[in-house]
């Protein structure tokens, strides 16, 4: 093989990096976000009333900006045998609809998401992507993509992320195990990850950890494999110079 050349080295190096979708809330040096994961609406098990209350408390607190880490929706019934006896809604389009109907809607907030497993159950086995056809029907719902995204929000870079797979012995083992292969010029500031319905807060590599928690009650399938849900969202109060956290202060909020 021939040795690589200069130029091929300098296109490396300069290789477009993925899209920042860049967010701005307000002015001065203090930024306010809220975190949602794992709403799983259609699910038997959802907890919309306690999403509604979330929202709620957004809004008397000043949050303009919702980060969603996925699985908004349950998905297409077959991610595991029986899923389709804790539903109450199925097919794409219906659940499309479900969740433009009964996501929270308060003025002023935007809450900005991707789908993860449960959402590409859809994309899968037919090809539709649910969160498309769910920003074309709600403005206050923007999608980020599949199962990653990173956000700018006021300078401060956001990974929201949704795996795969099962859980850990440890909350934050998956999150660690993330973090440290992020290379250290390409750290955010801060990392969400759903997918878990745990919820844990943690500082690792100069990256400020969270998992999500969730909006699902303990299913049938949860209970037999010995889980339990932790339901709940988190309220951010950032204070912050551009990329530079001065300090943040984490609230988890358990209606």
């Amino acid at each position: 093989m021939d040795d690589i050349t200069k130029k091929q080295v300098a296109k490396i190096l300069n290789a477009k990096r993925p899209r920042v979708r860049k967010i701005t809330v307000g002015t001065g040096d203090t930024t306010k976000v809220g975190i949602v994961s794992d709403t799983h609406l259609c699910s038997s098990y959802e907890e919309i009333g306690k999403l509604n209350a979330t929202y709620k408390f957004f809004k008397e607190h000043g949050v303009k900006t919702v980060l969603h880490a996925g699985d908004i929706a349950e998905g297409n019934g077959k991610m595991f045998r029986g899923q389709e006896l804790e539903m109450h809604t199925f097919g794409a389009d219906r659940q499309v609809d479900y969740v433009c109907d009964k996501y929270p809607k308060v003025d002023g907030i935007k809450t900005f998401f991707i789908t993860g497993n449960h959402g590409l159950s859809h994309y899968n086995s037919g090809g539709i992507d649910i969160g498309t056809h769910i920003a074309r029907k709600r403005k206050d719902m923007m999608y980020l993509g599949q199962w990653k995204q990173r956000i700018d929000v006021n300078g401060l870079w956001f990974d929201l992320v949704h795996p795969s797979g099962g859980g850990a012995y440890a909350y934050s083992y998956k999150a660690q195990k993330m973090a440290e292969q992020i290379p250290s010029g390409d750290k955010p500031q801060i990392l969400i990850q759903g997918h878990y319905h745990t919820a844990i807060y943690f500082w690792y590599r100069e990256i400020h950890i969270f998992n999500a928690g969730c909006f699902q009650n303990q299913t049938p399938y949860l209970a037999r494999k010995g889980l339990y849900p932790c339901i709940g969202a988190w309220y951010l109060k950032i204070k912050h110079t551009g990329l530079k956290i001065h300090a943040i202060t984490p609230n988890f909020i358990h209606l």
